[in-house]
């Protein structure tokens, strides 16, 4: 996985690894990361991650999926990389492409987007990852990646 600054330090970042996303082959990446301006991405391989993480850059900010080279389904979130510009009817119908392109693709759990979104959160208790990398909420202190 990788966090990406997309505001302050545009393309700082950190990569990491998790684990539980199950993803059989391809990327998931959003704009609207919890508590940060960062693009947060995961993936099985780095060129989906890259592709995925430059069509929201197109987008001005989105959801989306890629596979094989492939955008696989995307949502547009132009407004500050944080909100559609859809209709209810048509956020909905993409949210749900969203939920069944990442179920199809491994995924284990049933909201793909808020898993992602709230892993650079900083009220998740004790961990949280963003573009300083690894941080331990209660001491403010980063991590490293490997423990010796």
């Amino acid at each position: 996985m990788a966090a990406i600054d997309r505001a302050h330090v545009t393309g700082k970042m950190s990569v990491g690894l998790i684990k539980g996303f199950s993803l059989k082959e391809g990327a998931f990446a959003c704009s609207s990361a919890w508590d940060t301006c960062d693009i947060v991405v995961v993936g099985e391989n780095d060129t989906d991650m890259a592709i995925a993480v430059n069509r929201i850059y197109e987008l001005q900010g989105g959801a989306v999926i890629c596979a094989g080279g492939e955008v696989l389904t995307e949502l547009a979130l132009p407004i500050f990389g944080l909100s559609s510009n859809l209709s209810m009817e048509d956020l909905t119908k993409r949210l749900k492409e969203i939920k069944q392109t990442m179920k199809e693709l491994g995924f284990p759990f049933d909201d793909p987007l808020r898993t992602l979104v709230t892993l650079t959160g900083a009220a998740i208790p004790f961990l949280r990852i963003c573009e300083e990398g690894l941080v331990d909420i209660k001491t403010g202190k980063n991590l490293d990646l490997i423990v010796r």
